[in-house]
């Protein structure tokens, strides 16, 4: 657990100073009509960066003793998985190249933390 904490946390960080220092800059370069689908791309990594920071907080949570493995397998499973599992590789080349590499990354975590939610909700049951 602590390494996907601590990629997360990498990850999270990374693309905050991303944001602040280029973001607007990137943002200002790109088509018009790419815009909507930059935003929605950026708040995409967002979803899933926070998503895999919840879980991992009630995985410690578990670890702790502070709620059973059913509990958070019931009510506190890898969430929107609707959104945070689509792959975004067909945007390579339309969008700057960072966020491609930002959204690359998180998805691949976020796969990697889905695997893992299974498995923890298959020793429950």
């Amino acid at each position: 657990m602590p390494g996907v904490f601590n990629e997360t946390m990498q990850l999270l960080t990374e693309a905050h100073e991303y944001f602040h220092l280029f973001g607007q800059d990137d943002q200002s370069r790109i088509e018009s009509s790419l815009k909507p689908l930059y935003s929605c791309e950026m708040s995409r990594i967002t979803l899933r960066l926070s998503t895999i920071m919840a879980w991992t907080m009630v995985q410690r949570a578990v670890l702790a003793g502070k709620i059973s493995q059913e509990e958070a397998s019931s009510h506190h499973g890898l969430a929107y998985q609707d959104v945070c599992r689509v792959n975004s590789n067909v945007l390579h080349g339309m969008l700057p190249d960072f966020v491609c590499k930002l959204l690359d990354r998180s998805h691949e975590l976020y796969e990697r933390v889905a695997r893992l939610d299974e498995q923890f909700k298959l020793t429950v049951n």
